[in-house]
């Protein structure tokens, strides 16, 4: 399940924490395009890149802070820039690689031939004519930035950025307390678990050297993982330090494994172009045979420099496996928090239930759907309560779900779901810390036709018992919703009678509700799996 990084309500802690987390990031963003102009040294567009990336990748973190129309310009300036960064800088890259390179290969020929005169070195014919090509478009490459820098400047959104972050900076002065014991933690787990499971969804490709696409897309998954878990590091004790070098070392590594897939899928086009082409009197624009032979030599090297880089990733891989460095990450997310964003106590059923109470007003056209489910989820928990053994803060949990199922249908009905569950996520006013938040998240998620959870990142971050707890009060509230499906409270109340081989839920209603029932028994398929017997309506 893919979880965007754009997709939580802007409440008023995840506002506070973007004023601790942007402002210097777009400072470090600003401060290089002086530098960048004198065009002297390459490292200003180095670090004017990374600070692009950054803010790039922050940005969609809290975005609901900001008003759509200038999120979306900001957010269109940056990418425009970045991308000029991005190709010059790959430029320099290479231009740096073959400086290196001739250095390198010409020592080896010299130490083959001590004392002697010194060797041809077999790869120069190729270095100097990809050198030139390069060189060519670097000065062109360079154009572009200057261009897109004078865009940036021109569009104004560097002061414009300024403004917004000041103003809002005034505003979240006063940001309660609880907002970080509350708000801010499950959405920071959210955020590094989706990450992290996004980059190790291409685990199976590891072992497959030609999986080039792969490997390239895990680079980008690992680099937008490294740079979540920065944004987020002050939640956490040492700021997840550890965990933050692995994945940077993991990128460094298929970063190389990159540049050499870049090598050789440009210097084979070259080579095939140059196969298919007849020979003419201006034939001196092209490579002759010497540097043909010369390019072949240069690909094979970066073949075998390949080769061993993924021989390298794959250790490493395997070695991060071993330490269990993933899981590890999961658990500090959780387990690792700074004092201050852990919540002082467990909230009462009191303070839960007025909580939920408050942010369902917030849809009051659906207030009455939200309490008849209530009921009907807490009438079939209670039935069940034999069966399923779970406990009273379960129960409440449950009726946090119930309550709150529907809120995102204020938004519309596409993903209403989805959005009532990233309510319960994110909003600071509920007294659940991340456990108790995930659950009643997950069972509001889940209320809404075949919605399979059990991949989502809170999901996977729950131990084993309360997973099996958010799949059985989810089956619970799929059924109850289906007991009012047309939202006019029609069924009354269902009581259940557990079988050996079935469940029988008898219901009262004052009225037919056929259809009641049948959309209860199309829903009942995760409830009759959790349970282990079949839900029979009656």
């Amino acid at each position: 399940m893919t979880v965007l990084p754009d997709a939580l309500p802007g409440t008023a802690g995840l506002c506070w924490f973007a004023m601790q987390r942007l402002p210097p990031l777009l400072e470090a963003f600003a401060k290089e395009i002086a530098g960048i102009r004198t065009g002297e040294d390459s490292e200003y567009i180095h670090r004017m890149r990374v600070a692009s990336r950054r803010l790039r990748a922050a940005l969609p973190l809290f975005r609901s802070c900001f008003p759509a129309k200038q999120y979306s310009r900001w957010m269109l300036e940056i990418a425009t820039i970045t991308r000029a960064l991005g190709n010059a800088r790959d430029a320099d890259v290479q231009i740096a690689f073959l400086v290196k390179n001739r250095k390198k290969s010409s020592a080896v020929q010299n130490k083959k031939n001590p004392g002697g005169s010194p060797q041809e070195n077999p790869l120069e014919p190729a270095i100097a004519h990809l050198m030139k090509d390069l060189k060519k478009s670097r000065q062109q490459l360079q154009d572009r930035v200057l261009s897109a820098l004078d865009s940036l400047e021109k569009s104004g959104i560097i002061e414009e950025m300024r403004a917004a972050f000041a103003l809002r900076m005034v505003s979240c002065r006063r940001t309660p307390v609880l907002s970080a014991a509350y708000g801010i933690p499950t959405i920071a787990a959210l955020r590094i678990v989706s990450r992290l499971t996004t980059m190790c969804s291409f685990a199976d490709w590891v072992s497959h050297a030609d999986a080039v696409a792969e490997h390239h897309a895990m680079r980008i998954a690992a680099k937008k993982l490294r740079y979540t878990m920065e944004v987020y590091g002050p939640v956490y004790k040492r700021g997840l330090k550890r965990s933050h070098a692995q994945v940077r070392n993991l990128q460094d590594i298929l970063g190389e494994l990159h540049d050499c897939d870049v090598w050789i899928d440009h210097v084979t086009r070259l080579l095939l172009r140059e196969r298919g082409r007849m020979r003419g009197v201006r034939s001196d624009k092209h490579p002759d045979t010497a540097t043909l032979a010369s390019l072949r030599l240069f690909l094979a090297a970066r073949e075998r420099e390949r080769a061993l880089l993924h021989r390298r990733f794959m250790r490493y891989w395997q070695s991060l496996e071993d330490k269990k460095a993933w899981e590890v990450l999961c658990n500090a997310t959780t387990d690792g928090r700074r004092q201050r964003f852990i919540p002082a106590g467990e909230g009462t059923k009191k303070d839960i239930s007025a909580a939920c109470n408050a942010l369902a007003a917030t849809y009051p056209e659906g207030l009455f759907h939200h309490r008849t489910v209530t009921r009907l989820a807490l009438m079939l928990f209670d039935s069940l309560l034999p069966l399923h053994a779970l406990t009273r803060h379960d129960r409440n949990l449950l009726e946090c779900a119930a309550m709150l199922h529907d809120v995102g249908l204020q938004d519309g009905a596409r993903k209403h779901n989805v959005r009532s569950a990233r309510w319960i996520f994110s909003e600071e006013s509920l007294p659940l810390d991340i456990r108790d938040r995930s659950i009643a998240g997950l069972v509001a998620l889940a209320h809404r036709g075949q919605m399979k959870i059990d991949s989502h990142p809170l999901f996977l971050l729950l131990p084993p018992g309360d997973r099996k707890k958010t799949l059985l009060l989810s089956g619970i509230l799929r059924v109850a919703d289906g007991l009012d499906y047309l939202h006019n409270g029609t069924v009354q109340e269902v009581h259940c009678i557990i079988g050996e081989a079935e469940i029988t839920c008898d219901i009262i209603s004052h009225s037919d509700c056929t259809k009641e029932k049948e959309q209860a028994g199309s829903k009942s398929a995760l409830f009759t799996r959790e349970f282990g017997r079949e839900l029979v309506i009656r």
